[in-house]
């Protein structure tokens, strides 16, 4: 589900629909899934900010393209579909565990 939706709707990708990716980097989103999984489920919350929190907490803290300090490089570049993607991310896991949150705390 989250492949269909995600990588359909994801700038790093060619005319054809493949992932653009160079080689020697990987897609964090899927790299760290079993960790966003995680976050996300564990989050019982109608906040999507606490769900940004669990992520940011849970999974950019092991990622070894934050830095210490929590900056992370791919993130200020938008090249990081786990941050880009989060909210449709979310609702993907969601939609499948019968889960929600409230919409009105979100940002643009």
């Amino acid at each position: 589900m989250v492949r269909s939706r995600i990588c359909r709707e994801c700038e790093v990708r060619t005319a054809e629909g493949a992932c653009d990716l160079p080689e020697n980097e990987t897609c964090k989103l899927f790299e760290l899934f079993p960790l966003v999984a995680q976050a996300i489920l564990a989050t019982d919350s109608d906040d999507i900010q606490d769900y940004i929190r669990a992520i940011r907490e849970n999974v950019c803290s092991v990622c070894l393209d934050q830095r210490l300090d929590g900056e992370c490089a791919l993130r200020g570049r938008m090249r990081c579909a786990l941050d880009s993607h989060l909210v449709a991310i979310v609702e993907v896991i969601e939609e499948a565990t019968g889960k929600s949150f409230r919409r009105d705390s979100l940002t643009a």
